[in-house]
């Protein structure tokens, strides 16, 4: 049987934490695997990402780092540095960086060993990392300091760009570097800052009222999809034009996303459920409800 898409999806059942690996095909769903995790108090699954046939995942609490391969049926982990939040992998190195909250650094992975190999000094709280193949820089945003850290294939640092408001979340959009920071003044704001690469610039701002918790691009549509957690809603930002090109009423409380080739889904930990947003509608096409409280997804290729 065909399905719509196979998902990576971690949540919480009968209070343990879990990794499902789904296949949704219309308003159903076939659970594939069940990977117990651990009791729900004792870890906390900040982010995930999906290679080749593993997805992995960032342990906070347990300073660790999860690899869950599909076809082994295999879980392995890594030890780094403390409160880890988020992953990126570098081919060219065959290596992933792991942003550590609360050491201040990043911890370098060696991807065929599965061990921590290096630690690479950063800001104070980094919070995400992001691995650019365009010039094979590594970049690391740090929370405390409003500041980007542009590093050398050396590990060495080359640049800082100031960002406006404190940075959450990375991606990269041809020659801008595109950064999710929270600003308070009284009330809580997200802002969309556009930094030129080359100059190092912050080029644009889009001020959004409310909290972001997650955003990714579709590269073919050029549309930036984000969560806002306070009005409980999915922003459609045109990346070209740089402004709101729609929002969708989510309701419940909307965790994470992942955008497909025809859908965003986007899951919600309040409805227990995974909403599916048509890309060129931008409607609300259908919801899946689930048998336990969803956080992080991602689709696997």
């Amino acid at each position: 049987m065909e399905y719509d898409v196979k998902l990576s999806v971690t949540g919480t059942y009968k209070g343990r934490e879990m990794l499902f690996v789904m296949e949704l095909t219309g308003e159903d769903y076939i659970c594939k695997k069940a990977i117990n995790l651990g009791k729900g108090d004792k870890g906390a699954i900040h982010s995930i990402i999906n290679y080749e046939s593993s997805v992995y995942l960032a342990d906070s609490y347990n300073n660790k780092i999860y690899k869950y391969d599909f076809d082994l049926n295999e879980l392995s982990e890594a030890t780094v540095g403390r409160d880890p939040r988020h992953m990126c992998i570098d081919e060219e190195n065959m290596c992933m960086y792991v942003a550590n909250f609360e050491s201040d650094n990043v911890s370098v992975i060696d991807m065929s060993a599965f061990t921590m190999i290096e630690s690479i000094p950063a800001g104070i709280k980094p919070h995400d990392v992001l691995f650019n193949k365009n010039n094979s820089r590594l970049y690391t945003c740090c929370y405390e300091e409003n500041e980007i850290i542009e590093y050398l294939d050396s590990r060495e640092k080359n640049r800082q760009f100031t960002s406006d408001g404190k940075p959450m979340h990375m991606l990269i959009w041809e020659d801008s570097l595109i950064i999710m920071t929270y600003y308070v003044n009284g009330n809580v704001h997200t802002k969309i800052n556009f930094i030129n690469l080359e100059s190092g610039n912050i080029e644009d701002v889009i001020v959004l009222d409310g909290l972001s918790s997650d955003f990714d691009i579709n590269n073919i549509n050029k549309m930036l999809y984000l969560i806002n957690i306070v009005d409980k809603s999915l922003y459609i930002i045109d990346i070209e034009k740089r402004k709101t090109a729609k929002t969708v009423f989510l309701g419940g409380y909307p965790e994470s996303l992942a955008v497909g080739e025809k859908y965003v889904y986007v899951t919600n930990s309040k409805k227990n459920r995974i909403c599916a947003i048509d890309i060129d509608k931008m409607v609300v096409s259908r919801y899946v409800d689930l048998g336990f409280s969803p956080s992080c997804i991602k689709i696997i290729n």
